[in-house]
């Protein structure tokens, strides 16, 4: 469909929930459960997410600036 498209694509598209947590979901399969984040909650295995950058970008974006410019990296790490 298209939402799973917009999802495996890896940009933050407006107005479309955030891939962030899809993307982690993929590079972290052993710890990351799903696209939504309900089973991670559930079972305690999301705390790597929270202290990735991907969770501080894991917002729904309203306009056409990308989430890495409005989030850049942390320039300490």
């Amino acid at each position: 469909t298209f939402t799973t498209l917009i999802n495996h694509s890896g940009f933050h598209f407006p107005f479309f929930p955030p891939p962030e947590r899809h993307d982690f979901h993929h590079l972290k399969f052993h710890q990351s459960y799903g696209a939504l984040g309900f089973l991670d909650y559930l079972h305690g295995t999301e705390a790597e997410f929270k202290k990735s950058e991907s969770y501080r970008r894991n917002c729904w974006s309203f306009s056409l600036v990308p989430v890495k410019d409005l989030y850049p990296s942390d320039p300490k790490k």
